[in-house]
C-alpha cells in the first residue's frame, strides 16, 4: 500500500506542526543606547527618530527602569523602539 503525499504546502495528517517560538519581550526593541553625559531623552529621540518630541516613546519602552524622563543617569542602557 502506498502512502499518500501531504497536500501541497501542508503536513501529513497526524503530524504536529512546529509552532514558532514566542518573541522575547525585548523583541520589539532592536537597538540599545548607553546614556552619556549631557544626554536627554529629547536629544536621543532627535538623533534616532529625527524628532525630539518623540521622546515619550523611548520613556514608555523603558518604564521598567525609568520613573521620570528627566531622571536619567550616565551609563544607563535604554531600549530604543
Amino acid at each position: 500500500m502506498q502512502e499518500k503525499a501531504p497536500p501541497a504546502g501542508g503536513t501529513p495528517p497526524g503530524t504536529a506542526q512546529e509552532q514558532p517560538e514566542a518573541a522575547p519581550a525585548d523583541g520589539a526593541y532592536t537597538q540599545w543606547y548607553e546614556l552619556k553625559k549631557g544626554d536627554t531623552l529629547w536629544k536621543i529621540a532627535k538623533e534616532v527618530y529625527g524628532d525630539g518630541s518623540l521622546y515619550p516613546e523611548i520613556f514608555k519602552a523603558n518604564q521598567d527602569t525609568l520613573s521620570d524622563p528627566d531622571k536619567i543617569q550616565v551609563g544607563q542602557q535604554l531600549r530604543i523602539p
